[in-house]
């Protein structure tokens, strides 16, 4: 077998150097292959490969209200009280409470944002309809969750269109989990062609078009969404009832199926998160007590009573937002210096 000069040149140099670093190292190039960015993220290099670039929100162009969803009188305060910390949109915040709560916090104690408290005359799950929203914009998490370090929402340059991560509905991603099943039958009703998963968390709601999805949604399914299940598939809920593993009130996937079917889905621009990623603009700091939250007293009694656990927050890599805290959580966590964020081992 005959070597090419460069293959013969190539080990003689390795041979060479084989106690030293032959190579330079530059920061001149950087492959980004498969993953979205703004301007922030960039570094020092000139030469980028792969990179799809975006621009970022704009504050004298779009205003945002950030809703949360509350069950407790002070559980959301802890978004609140770090929110001035966090590089994020949000010129207000609703609070969703339910009306027996009886809450008297000074938000402005804690945060430079405007917050509003709005008592819930309707379920929760109703409250990405129920939410008085005043913004052209608005996104919406619950008080499970706290603002992540950076929400870095993206648009499309010119013509800032807002840019949407999706999972798509695929067996290996959606198909084999019930939850996510239903999800995507639910919002087939509106487009059957709809084949996009959109977390709630992730979607950036414009104002004008949810509440004209909720007028057609509540008179399809009820104020309280008690048609969704019973009035469009009587057979399956007489036969199943209580245990359909869906949601029980509007999603954000459903939104952007409507949105398909009048012909406005083009006021998004879809990326795959399966294929580009995503990065989550909000961070759930309690899991356990979510957890928890949902058993009822007797679950809750037979869990705590074999386990001996106590109602304390699980760790995890996404809650620290320091490179020291993220290095020294003794879980393993890898530190991404780009994105400044925390993720478990690989």
């Amino acid at each position: 077998m005959r070597l090419s000069h460069f293959l013969i040149h190539l080990i003689n140099t390795s041979t060479a150097w084989k106690d030293e670093e032959p190579y330079k190292f530059t920061k001149a190039i950087h492959n980004y292959a498969a993953t979205n960015l703004i301007p922030r993220h960039l570094g020092p290099e000139y030469v980028i490969h792969g990179a799809k670039l975006y621009s970022p929100w704009d504050p004298a162009r779009h205003e945002i209200t950030l809703v949360i969803s509350e069950w407790f009188f002070d559980r959301s305060l802890n978004l609140i009280k770090n929110l001035d910390n966090k590089d994020h949109p949000f010129s207000k915040v609703i609070i969703m409470i339910p009306p027996s709560i009886s809450n008297s916090h000074d938000y402005s104690m804690y945060t430079s944002v405007p917050v509003h408290l709005q008592f819930r005359d309707t379920p929760d799950f109703m409250d990405l309809c129920s939410a008085e929203v005043t913004t052209e914009w608005f996104m919406i998490t619950n008080s499970y969750h706290q603002v992540s370090r950076h929400v870095d929402l993206m648009w499309t340059p010119g013509k800032f269109v807002p840019v949407v991560p999706f999972t798509p509905a695929s067996y290996p991603f959606c198909l084999k989990f019930p939850y996510c099943k239903e999800t995507v039958h639910l919002a087939q009703r509106w487009n059957p062609e709809h084949k996009q998963v959109v977390q709630d968390m992730d979607m950036l709601y414009n104002t004008q078009q949810r509440n004209a999805y909720c007028k057609e949604w509540i008179e399809r399914n009820g104020e309280h969404g008690e048609d969704l299940y019973a009035k469009h598939q009587p057979i399956r809920y007489q036969l199943r009832g209580d245990t359909i593993v869906g949601p029980k009130g509007p999603t954000g996937s459903d939104y952007l199926a409507y949105l398909g079917r009048e012909g406005k889905d083009g006021m998004y621009k879809m990326t795959d998160r399966s294929l580009y990623g995503a990065r989550a603009p909000f961070v759930k700091v309690y899991r356990k007590e979510e957890k928890l939250d949902g058993m009822s007293e007797d679950e809750l009694a037979r869990r705590l009573g074999m386990t001996l656990l106590s109602n304390t927050t699980e760790c995890s890599c996404d809650r620290f937002e320091t490179e020291t805290e993220c290095i020294e959580s003794g879980l393993g966590c890898q530190w991404r210096a780009l994105f400044e964020s925390c993720h478990p081992p690989e």
